[in-house]
C-alpha cells in the first residue's frame, strides 16, 4: 500500500503528469475503438514513461 500513497503523490503534486495520465488513457481508448487492442497498452504505457521522464527532469 505504500508504493499506492507514493505513486498518488506523484500524480497530486504534479498537474502536469496527471494531464499526461489523461491523455495516455485517451489516447490508448482511441487506439482500441480503432481496432488496435494489441497497441492500446502500448500506447498508454509510451506516453506515462514519456510523462514521468518530463516530469523528473523538469524538477
Amino acid at each position: 500500500m505504500k508504493w499506492f500513497k507514493e505513486v498518488w503523490g506523484l500524480f497530486v503534486d504534479d498537474p502536469l503528469l496527471a494531464i499526461l495520465g489523461l491523455v495516455a488513457l485517451a489516447a490508448g481508448s482511441v487506439a482500441a475503438r480503432m481496432g488496435a487492442q494489441d497497441w492500446s497498452g502500448f500506447v498508454i504505457f509510451v506516453v506515462i514513461v514519456v510523462a514521468m521522464t518530463l516530469s523528473v527532469r523538469r524538477d
